[in-house]
């Protein structure tokens, strides 16, 4: 089995003060089918504390970790009630075809 090296699978986008980049970080063959692990990062760009944000991700075919779900968007983990300035959040999700396609929905700045 090749070991797989990380890459960028999406360019980085940007919605305001939040840049989404996504990696494929591996993958497997399973009952003939092939799987993808991606790794998304979520970094808030403002100055300014992030609160609410609530993502929209289409084409996900598969589970998610790292994110709470609400109705058909996607929030900050539960313990999590924040992401400060210049930090950043990971969360992960696996399938078997390209990249889900994540933006924002919408995000409060305190």
């Amino acid at each position: 089995m090749p070991i797989l090296k990380p890459r960028v699978t999406s360019p980085v986008r940007a919605s305001g003060p939040v840049a989404i980049v996504q990696k494929m970080t591996g993958s497997w063959v399973s009952k003939g089918r092939t799987y993808y692990r991606y790794s998304t990062t979520v970094t808030n760009k403002s100055p300014r504390c992030l609160k609410s944000l609530n993502l929209l991700i289409k084409n996900l075919y598969g589970p998610i970790w790292g994110l709470s779900r609400s109705g058909n968007t996607f929030g900050l983990p539960s313990w999590m009630h924040s992401l400060q300035s210049g930090k950043s959040l990971e969360f992960v999700y696996i399938h078997s075809t390209t990249p889900a396609n994540v933006a924002v929905s919408s995000y409060t700045l305190a």
